[in-house]
């Protein structure tokens, strides 16, 4: 029966074998991994440093708080060639899927039916989003997947569990900026396990497990932010230029995933109004951070875990609280009945965590016998590396790019060449975003913003509105074109002597 049930491929087991499959032989197309890279590589050479290394701009200070993953990624590309972050994200993804799964049984008391099926479903559509993305935030799912599990073990009664809180919080600040949700996540829920029971021992219990929130928060300075990283989320969030980041703004309804999100929440407050019992263990941290996630949708991840963990454990409280009848059931509850019994027996013999495993332990070994260059792993049509290749031959200097850009060029030219701005926009200060918008849009005072950053370069996105700096310097003079990829030019600045001669 073991083997069967190793062999046998659940749904999740199925879902996280195509995502390893796929994820793994995606080439690498984010352009926030590049900084990331190059950060892991400036940490590795040079050690730590609040000076941001990578621009002249960056006045607000470096804060590596995700240096973490940056190493991880390099240290794989040495290992693994280009492969290795994709691999990375491939395994991260997978082992969520696998966890969440094992999650969403908990809460369902082991009833693996149709409800917990399309839980998983809806679920995997909120994230699917952040799965092509060669990103920290995997990390940061799967911490917290694990802080759901702990939570849950220390819910059934084991107390021993807590102490995962303090190291957990010590490696997820430094991965990952979403760490606060670990010690946040306990905190809640043990002040909601003491309204749930309200015994002397349950408040006991809860006390200890909120000294182990705040340990896990305290332990976070122990990373190279120190004690900058306690008031780095807040910090960041309330910063004018976050407000104009995509993922940083309220829910989009044009996404999928935000309507699967939604369902998810109607769902679970269908079943906790029906429900006879309810939990404020689950439900407290589940408004919290659902009504974060409306107002801000990089959030949705998280709080759709505890909306699926409200739904699935309001259901089973029903379930266990039902009172017996003998009313007639009609043709749809046996079908419904019939069916869900068929889904869940499939469940109960199905594993099949094996499968991702064997793919991704394939895709590794392929790759660490050959490494794939890593100009060879990146997607040509995003990143632009002949671009980048013609900017290495030129002494290093100031280079005016879109922000999305600057990452790679810190990467592949090197940490010399400044960059104006990149995607990781908290090191600087909003009067060089208002710099940038000038020069990106035209808008005046775009000359002077040109005339104080002073650049030696320009790496520009000749599509609209890119164009229209292109065709402001064209006017202006003094530039000429020297290398030309996709959609991005590099322009070389012709700087006169004194005597008047180029």
């Amino acid at each position: 029966m073991r083997t069967r049930s190793l062999l046998l491929p659940g749904p999740a087991a199925l879902a996280a074998l195509v995502l390893t499959v796929r994820l793994g032989m995606s080439p690498l197309k984010n352009f926030d991994l590049f900084f990331h890279l190059a950060g892991g590589q400036f940490v590795l050479k040079n050690g730590f440093t609040r000076i941001d290394p990578f621009s002249v701009t960056g006045t607000a200070g470096w804060v590596p708080h995700e240096w973490g993953f940056g190493v991880l990624c390099v240290a794989l590309v040495r290992w693994l060639g280009a492969a290795g972050p994709a691999l990375l994200v491939a395994g991260l993804v997978a082992l969520n899927l696998m966890l969440l799964w094992t999650v969403l049984e908990r809460a369902a008391s082991g009833r693996r039916g149709l409800l917990a099926v399309a839980t998983l479903a809806a679920l995997l559509v909120v994230y699917a989003p952040t799965w092509p993305q060669e990103r920290p935030y995997h990390l940061g799912h799967l911490l917290f997947t694990l802080a759901v599990l702990a939570i849950q073990s220390w819910r059934a009664g084991n107390d021993r569990i807590l102490w995962v809180f303090p190291f957990l919080g010590a490696v997820w600040a430094n991965v990952h900026g979403s760490w606060l949700l670990g010690p946040a996540l306990l905190g809640a829920t043990a002040v909601g396990q003491a309204l749930d029971e309200g015994t002397p021992e349950s408040r006991r219990r809860s006390l200890r497990a909120i000294g182990f929130s705040v340990a896990a928060f305290l332990m976070a300075g122990l990373g190279p932010d120190g004690l900058n990283i306690y008031l780095y989320p807040l910090h960041h969030s309330l910063l004018p230029s976050t407000q104009t980041i995509v993922e940083w703004r309220p829910l989009n309804l044009d996404l999928a995933s935000s309507w699967a999100y939604l369902a998810l929440g109607g769902a679970a407050c269908f079943a906790v109004g029906q429900a006879r019992v309810r939990k404020v263990a689950i439900l407290l941290p589940t408004f919290v951070l659902g009504l974060a996630a409306i107002k801000v949708q990089r959030h949705a991840p998280f709080a759709a875990v505890l909306l699926a963990l409200a739904l699935l454990e309001h259901v089973a409280l029903s379930r266990d609280t039902a009172v017996a009848t003998d009313a007639p059931v009609g043709a749809w509850k046996r079908f419904w009945s019939r069916f869900d019994g068929l889904t869940a027996g499939w469940n109960d013999k199905a594993s099949g965590g094996l499968w991702p495993t064997l793919a991704l332990l394939g895709l590794v070994l392929i790759h660490a016998q050959s490494p794939l260059p890593f100009e060879q792993g990146v997607k040509r049509s995003v990143i632009p590396i002949p671009v980048f290749e013609a900017l290495r031959k030129h002494p290093p200097g100031k280079v005016l790019n879109p922000f999305v850009i600057g990452g790679p060029i810190s990467f592949f030219a090197g940490a010399d060449y400044k960059v104006f701005i990149d995607s990781r926009n908290d090191p600087f200060p909003m009067s060089v975003h208002e710099d940038y918008d000038k020069l990106v849009w035209g808008e005046p005072g775009w000359e002077e913003a040109l005339t104080r950053y002073d650049p030696d370069y320009l790496l520009w996105d000749i599509e609209n509105p890119g164009n229209i700096l292109l065709d402001n310097l064209k006017v202006l003079g003094g530039w000429r074109e020297e290398a030309r990829d996709g959609n991005y030019v590099l322009w070389i600045r012709e700087r006169t002597t004194a005597t008047g001669h180029p």
